[in-house]
Parts: C-alpha cells; sequence; structure tokens
C-alpha cells in the first residue's frame, strides 16, 4: 500500500533563483533552497524544483527538457483571496491563461502558469 506520509512532484526549472523567488515572493514556505533545487511547501504538499542540467539519472532527462514542461497537468490550489493574489501573480512575472471566473461548483478560478510553464488553478468559494 501506498504511503500518504511521504508523497511529493518532482517538477524541473531552468533557474532555480528564479523560481525561489517567485515562490517565495507569492509568500510560500521554502523548505530547502540550493544552487540546483528548490522546495516550495503548499501546506502538506511539496514541489521539488530541480536544476534541469544536473539529472544525474539517464532514465528521467526526457522529463527535464524544458519544451516539454507542464504538459498535461494543472495544480489546483485553494486560496483565501482570489483577487489578490491574481495581481500578485502578474506583478510576479506569473503569466495570466484565464481571468478569475465562476465555475458551476460554486468557486471562483484563476488559472495561470509559473515563470517555467508550470500550470496553476487557485480557486475560492464564493
Amino acid at each position: 500500500m501506498f504511503k500518504q506520509t511521504s508523497s511529493f512532484n518532482v517538477l524541473y526549472t531552468t533557474d532555480v533563483i528564479k523560481t525561489h523567488d517567485f515562490y517565495q515572493k507569492l509568500g510560500l514556505e521554502i523548505k530547502q533552497f540550493e544552487t540546483d533545487k528548490v522546495v516550495v511547501s503548499f501546506g502538506s504538499f511539496d514541489l521539488h524544483f530541480i536544476l534541469n542540467t544536473t539529472e544525474a539519472f539517464e532514465t528521467y532527462k526526457y522529463i527535464a527538457d524544458p519544451s516539454k514542461y507542464g504538459q498535461g497537468v494543472i495544480f489546483y490550489i485553494e486560496t483565501d483571496s482570489i483577487q489578490q493574489d491574481q495581481k500578485l501573480v502578474v506583478s510576479l512575472g506569473g503569466t495570466i491563461k484565464a481571468e478569475v471566473f465562476k465555475n458551476h461548483w460554486g468557486y471562483e478560478e484563476l488559472l495561470f502558469e509559473d515563470p517555467n510553464g508550470y500550470k496553476f488553478a487557485l480557486y475560492q468559494e464564493i
């Protein structure tokens, strides 16, 4: 059976410092910061951003290719201030893919890409 106490996602970046700065300025906890890695905490969920040129295992190198970043994956993060967060994301270099809209589940959503091209959806209960 899967352990549910130690799960995380690994993503790749071409610029660890830019990635660190973006998420730190969003107000997220930086759990680890090194020249080739930054770990960002979203509460009980961590993203490990690894410098793409330092991937040691050949079997993972196809994933580290920047042209493939963020394809088909959206990370959903709950917020309590979606309008304010939209302004913050833009000011930090994020790209808005869909302005705040109301979905049919009773939430507002905002779709954006981080500076690496990864897709995020912020959502807030209406």
